[in-house]
């Protein structure tokens, strides 16, 4: 194999200057801190407060207050 046929390696990793690793490690860095879901379980205790917070001047017509925080403490526990 002669010279000609040999990919040229050097443009895969782009310039050997410091600016090029510096890009890369950022390249890397951001890619490292990618989640599998794009939310956290804040992001979903908030929509389930927003979405609860309506409900509740329903819920006391329907029960009342001691009775509807024994039910929340019996549900979550």
């Amino acid at each position: 194999m002669d010279a000609r046929q040999l990919p040229d390696f050097e443009e895969l990793l782009g310039t050997a200057d410091i600016q090029s690793l510096a890009d890369l490690g950022n390249s890397y860095s951001v890619v490292r801190e990618m989640r599998i879901v794009p939310f956290a379980l804040e992001d979903i205790t908030l929509l389930a407060a927003t979405t609860a917070a309506p409900l509740l001047p329903l819920m006391l017509t329907i029960f009342s207050l001691d009775e509807l925080v024994m039910r929340l403490i019996k549900t979550i526990f």
